[in-house]
């Protein structure tokens, strides 16, 4: 398997603090190496840079500054090679509009399936917190802050026909008012506890697979619960067991034609036994080598 690399080394905008520093932990901790020595082809990685002099005061116009950056990497990844699949290290959640975009660009549109305890699905209307980390799938499919999602290249909002959110365990009101509203796949924490976690996925993504010609799988790591995200600032009340996770990951992997993911972030300062990394690490050979035997 082709594996295209690229690194958004910002906690939201921020650099070289907390969970920025994420992406180059996963490098220094062996990632890539441990995806040669499955025998996949890894190119060297792409970092996604702001200089002080581009930066604005406004978080929301540097974030759409780096996600442009991010998604011509990506869009330059898959254009160059059409059978390879990039992955994404960053910092945080506010980062997967580039990756989309990128996606979307390449190949005529983009899919998003969502792991996450949260529905990141806030817009500046209904948020209760006005975290910016709390919003980029709303962006992504078009209810808010347009600015942000065109500079991502996003030009055509994701379609909640070829949207899903998996894991959920802690929805704001807003949330689970928009997916009442909308015809978005929706399976909770508990829905992808049991053995039949692979018949929920497919049951969930397969009359949607084909609605685009290509999917983006994003995980935040707090959907598997802070015994194996240790240190995340939004633990979940409830989750999957971590090997359910892994299952119904590969099943997405398996039913929905994944381009691109990021693994998971994580801040290495809070990650003292290595448990959020490794999990990263582990989804992340999760995917590839699922599309490795799809493909062989």
């Amino acid at each position: 398997m082709r594996i295209g690399v690229v690194l958004v080394p910002f906690s939201t905008d921020i650099g070289r603090w907390g969970s920025a520093k994420g992406p180059e932990a996963y490098i220094r901790g062996g990632l890539l190496e441990q995806l040669r020595a499955r025998g996949h082809r890894v190119s060297e990685p792409v970092t996604v840079h702001l200089e002080n002099a581009e930066r604005t005061r406004d978080t929301v116009t540097n974030l759409g500054k780096i996600a442009h950056r991010q998604a011509d990497a990506v869009a330059a990844a898959l254009s160059s090679n059409p059978d390879s699949v990039v992955m994404v290290l960053g910092g945080n959640c506010t980062h997967a509009p580039g990756t989309a975009g990128g996606v979307a660009r390449a190949l005529g549109g983009c899919g998003v399936a969502w792991f996450d305890a949260h529905g990141d699905m806030n817009t500046t209307v209904t948020t209760t917190s006005g975290m910016w980390g709390g919003m980029p799938y709303a962006v992504m499919l078009g209810w808010d802050l347009d600015d942000w999602r065109q500079a991502a290249g996003l030009e055509t909002p994701v379609a909640p026909e070829t949207a899903a959110l998996i894991g959920s365990s802690d929805l704001d009101d807003g949330e689970e008012q928009a997916l009442a509203t909308h015809p978005i796949a929706h399976l909770r924490a508990a829905d992808i506890s049991g053995e039949d976690v692979e018949a929920r996925i497919r049951d969930a993504l397969l009359p949607r697979a084909h609605n685009a010609p290509a999917w983006y799988l994003h995980m935040d790591p707090d959907v598997a619960g802070p015994d194996a995200y240790p240190g995340g600032h939004t633990p979940a009340p409830t989750w999957p067991p971590r090997d359910k996770l892994l299952r119904a990951v590969a099943e997405t992997v398996r039913v929905v034609d994944v381009k691109a993911f990021n693994p998971g972030h994580f801040t290495p300062d809070q990650d003292v036994d290595g448990r959020a990394m490794q999990l990263g690490i582990d989804v992340a050979l999760t995917i590839v080598d699922t599309l490795a035997a799809g493909r062989g």
